[in-house]
């Protein structure tokens, strides 16, 4: 296996990096602070990279990017703003999902407005009462002359609070995955509200909970076929946990280039922290997770590429060890910063904090681990 990016992928890595460092990365310990949405113009700017809608067909205005090199720009992104990155994801999440089952209408009417960033898309699966368990989502869709009357809440959704749109995961039959449907919503609908939740980090992406109260929504608006809801969003979350454990490359690397940077600047006892052995050791160990991480999340988009058999194990296997190696590497890192680690004046705290999450996104590392062990035994935990 050639584990080197190609002229092209270099290419486009190198572009992307120039733009971040010189555009994005000035304003992002102010957007930060200040819990302001990532700015409009930069997430527009995300497509001409091939970010926003990187993995759909050219037939439906995507890239038809390669996994490998699709992951490769989320790290780059995830390096600089993981909300960005998050926005960026959630984004194409939606995007897919409707390309993959909306009819030529739907397509489009919405989805050129989603790839070119002008209208925000979010994805809602997640309820109050469900989140492994995906499958008996409660949320219920009633049907009517014209459509689906939807009512119900959903919870922790990117970008709820500034979406024009979304697909939502609601029940449209008694219990069981193949009772869940998907559909199309706008946020002028009537009926529906949604209220902002505070987070630990990634506070440019913001974070809420939807409320449907007998919201009419078309017909025309089915995403996929009735009663393969859960299908489409099965398929979409394993990709997702491969653009998740990018993600934890990313902000792994930003957090291990500080810690570097940091050890060769400060000087205590008469010379620099770099030359104490215990700080050699955390460095080391630092690089090392950086470096398994990467190895896994290639690992994982060749496998997505090829459409091999293994994909969702090493997929599982890749967002597990990369989310939870990036919280060991954030660690080192404000370690190595010392008492200036934990202040907001260097940015490895806010590494902290905006990594938190990835363990917990797109399935929890737990359920990774029962899906992991799945696939080779055959049993499964979750029945």
């Amino acid at each position: 296996m050639n584990f080197q990016l190609s002229a092209d992928q270099v290419e486009l890595q190198d572009a992307l990096r120039r733009y971040l460092q010189s555009e994005v990365a000035p304003i992002v310990d102010e957007y930060e602070a200040q819990s302001r949405m990532v700015p409009a113009q930069v997430v527009r700017a995300m497509h001409d990279f091939g970010l926003l809608g990187g993995l759909l067909p050219e037939a439906s205005g995507g890239f038809a990017l390669p996994m490998t090199t699709y992951g490769m720009l989320i790290a780059e992104v995830a390096r600089v703003w993981p909300s960005l990155r998050s926005i960026v994801s959630t984004s194409n999440l939606a995007a897919s999902v409707l390309a993959d089952g909306g009819s030529p209408e739907l397509k489009q009417k919405y989805l050129p407005r989603i790839l070119s960033g002008e209208a925000i898309a979010s994805f809602a699966l997640s309820e109050p009462n469900i989140g492994s368990d995906a499958a008996n989502i409660e949320t219920r869709a009633v049907p009517t002359g014209q459509g689906w009357k939807v009512s119900g809440r959903k919870l922790y959704i990117s970008l709820g609070p500034v979406c024009e749109l979304g697909v939502v995961f609601v029940r449209t039959g008694e219990a069981g995955r193949r009772q869940v449907s998907c559909l199309l919503f706008e946020s002028k609908m009537p009926g529906f509200s949604v209220s902002a939740i505070p987070k630990m980090g990634m506070h440019s992406c913001p974070l809420g909970e939807l409320l449907f109260d007998d919201v009419e929504i078309p017909r025309e608006h089915l995403v996929g076929a009735e009663g393969a809801g859960f299908a489409l969003a099965k398929k979409y979350l394993n990709i997702g946990r491969c653009v998740v454990a990018f993600s934890a490359l990313g902000i792994a690397e930003a957090a291990c280039e500080a810690a570097v940077r940091y050890a060769g600047e400060r000087v205590q006892f008469g010379r620099p922290i770099a030359g104490f052995q215990l700080v050699q050791h955390m460095i080391a160990d630092m690089l090392t997770l950086v470096e398994t991480s990467r190895l896994l999340c290639y690992r994982a988009a060749d496998a997505l590429d090829r459409d091999a058999p293994d994909s969702h194990m090493l997929c599982s296997m890749a967002k597990r060890h990369a989310t939870d190696a990036v919280l060991r590497v954030a660690e080192q890192a404000l370690q190595v910063h010392g008492g200036a680690g934990y202040t907001a004046l260097f940015p490895v705290e806010r590494y902290y904090r905006d990594a938190r999450h990835l363990s917990i996104a797109e399935g929890t590392n737990q359920i990774q681990s029962l899906l992991i062990a799945q696939s080779v035994l055959g049993v499964s935990a979750l029945k």
